[in-house]
């Protein structure tokens, strides 16, 4: 149990760090396309390091969907406080507002492919960094399997 939680907690801090540089990084620089070129690094950064923690340390099933969800803790607060701005307040730009530091590392994405954010966003991301750490560690496994 221990491990998990050790695990969890690099997670949360490596997204934590990339979501609040990331965040400085497209507040203060202008918008033009080598910024969103160079943010690419940022967005594959954060998808990554999710891989990664599953792929490095062997995880089960639920060892990996636990580190995952601590690893996501910065968006499932974020997105306590957006939901209750969007449905209690009704106040679909507040709630966007809240919940914009967890989803700025995948800014290069979101001003290229969509064309306005919805509330939904943020938590199709939570459910796709949870289920990278399991890819990641159903795929350490594969390798260890084909391996030896």
């Amino acid at each position: 149990m221990q491990k998990i939680f050790d695990v969890g907690e690099k997670l949360f801090f490596y997204i934590l760090t990339i979501c609040l540089l990331s965040f400085i990084y497209f507040t203060i620089l202008p918008e033009s396309k080598m910024t969103i070129a160079i943010g690419f690094i940022f967005c594959i950064f954060y998808f990554y390091i999710n891989f990664y923690i599953g792929y490095k340390y062997e995880l089960n099933f639920y060892e990996a969907c636990i580190v995952g969800l601590m690893g996501c803790g910065l968006g499932i607060f974020l997105g306590f406080f957006a939901l209750y701005s969007y449905f209690v307040l009704k106040n679909s730009y507040s709630a966007i507002w809240i919940i914009t530091p967890y989803f700025m590392p995948t800014m290069s994405l979101i001003k290229i492919y969509l064309k306005e954010i919805t509330i939904v966003y943020p938590f199709v991301l939570i459910f796709l960094n949870i289920f990278l750490v399991i890819i990641g560690s159903i795929t350490k496994k594969i390798m260890n399997k084909l391996l030896t």
